[in-house]
């Protein structure tokens, strides 16, 4: 006999799922509650009858958990967004990089030498004997 904890669903979820089991398999199903238990099928076959219900119910939001041979049907809890509160930054405030389109700016405008001509000559490349 193998228990399926559905204490995260509705009444008539619980219902419906035993509905569900009934109609699709030969096994025997019991519900107390929001608990269901199956006798006559495997713990795969169960599984995976309670996870074809869920996305047929488009309750995405549930997961479906092995503990101990009993299967608990347990809904996920999307994390809470956090709304930071962004300060506006005042001139004074703001960095010397953001002037140069997000470029970092390590000297000033003075220490930046041009070339003037031609390039500085390449290393000359070396090749190893086969």
């Amino acid at each position: 006999m193998t228990k399926i904890v559905a204490d995260d669903l509705q009444n008539e979820e619980v219902s419906s799922l035993v509905e569900y089991v009934t109609a699709v398999s030969s096994g025997q199903i019991a519900q107390h509650k929001k608990l269901v238990e199956v006798t006559g099928l495997s713990n795969t076959k169960i599984k995976f009858l309670v996870n074809k219900f869920l996305y047929t119910r488009h309750l995405r939001g549930y997961r479906v958990l092995e503990i101990g041979g009993n299967f608990e049907i347990v809904r996920l809890k999307p994390e809470e967004k956090r709304t930071e509160r962004h300060e506006t930054l005042s001139p004074t405030m703001l960095p010397e990089s953001i002037g140069l389109g997000g470029l970092p700016r390590w000297g000033k405008p003075s220490d930046i030498s041009e070339w003037e001509g031609q390039p500085p000559p390449m290393k000359k490349e070396r090749y190893k004997k086969q």
